[in-house]
């Protein structure tokens, strides 16, 4: 079954049923293409191989990752130049945009891969222009870094509608190539394109491994930790402070309660940490991060679930 049947599939994604119907509802016309894109993650090297020592011979690097987790974009080729999206997430902020000449100012959720689509129409890949529409799964929120998957789901899509009507197709391997003249994350968008299940992959690229599973027990598990701000708990200033407090707090008590590692899931702190704990202490290590929360008078965190996956599709 196409791509333009995904509106209606029964059996597809509800998620990326509503993307190809909201496509269509917006341009008149189904999408030529699908294509799904995992949010990434990164993990420390001292999360990973807390007891190795870098060495001249092996510098260490930290690990990025595909998660379970999706963002989708619908594309249709145009042949004018120009660039029609729109965003399910952000409905009221659809717009226009030139692929070549003069830059046009792009809404907040459009500026990364406007600027990466030009890049690409600039190197002949997509100059034609299309319609597009994409959709986040996870609120910004959950703080998985969104702007690398959302890049390449749209690069990937755009090259790939415009090569089915005879333009020379883009290998992924060009596209990362491509992507390192773009300001971003360059190891996530690594994770996206080229991500395997159960796989981590050294951020430069030069290496492969599976989580580490300690003294031959069974593999570890991810769950990404994010604090919820009370609602009117201060001024700005305030409520980051607690929410600092918060994670920390729950950090701690997570490592009491048996998780091996907490980092950053992105290049910045923010309010998500990523635990890595062996799966028999999953219950432990949530019951101790919510008891840590309430101790500090913050809603109860969330609390995702993260599995290694593939990198980016395409969807039939």
């Amino acid at each position: 079954m196409s791509t333009v049947d995904l509106a209606r599939r029964a059996t597809a994604d509800p998620l990326l049923r509503l993307l190809a119907h909201g496509f269509a509802t917006t341009y008149q016309r189904p999408p030529g293409a699908v294509w799904r894109a995992p949010y990434a993650f990164r993990l420390a090297a001292s999360a990973v191989e807390p007891a190795a020592l870098p060495t001249a011979a092996g510098p260490r690097t930290d690990w990025v990752a595909a998660a379970n987790w999706y963002v989708a974009a619908a594309v249709s080729p145009r042949a004018d130049g120009l660039l029609r999206c729109g965003s399910l997430n952000h409905p009221a902020e659809s717009t226009e945009l030139p692929l070549t000449g003069p830059a046009a100012r792009a809404p907040g959720w459009a500026a990364r891969p406007y600027a990466v689509l030009r890049a690409l129409a600039a190197a002949g890949f997509g100059r034609g222009g299309a319609d597009l529409h994409v959709n986040a799964t996870l609120p910004d929120a959950v703080g998985l870094p969104v702007a690398e998957p959302l890049e390449c789901a749209v690069a990937l899509a755009l090259a790939d509608v415009h090569a089915a009507r005879g333009a020379r197709p883009l290998p992924r391997a060009q596209l990362a190539e491509l992507l390192g003249a773009v300001p971003g994350d360059h190891g996530l968008r690594r994770a996206v394109l080229f991500g395997r299940t159960g796989q981590l992959l050294a951020a430069d690229g030069s290496a492969r491994r599976p989580l580490p599973a300690p003294d031959g027990g069974p593999a570890p598990c991810l769950l990404l930790l994010t604090a919820r701000t009370a609602t009117g708990g201060g001024t700005g200033d305030t409520g980051a402070a607690a929410v600092a407090t918060g994670l920390a707090s729950a950090v701690r008590e997570a490592l009491r309660a048996g998780a091996r590692s907490a980092c950053w899931p992105g290049t910045r702190p923010g309010r998500s940490v990523l635990l890595l704990l062996p799966p028999d202490r999953r219950a432990a290590v949530r019951t101790a991060v919510i008891d840590a929360f309430r101790r500090c008078d913050l809603p109860v965190p969330r609390l995702l679930r993260i599995a290694v996956t593939a990198a980016a599709r395409r969807e039939n």
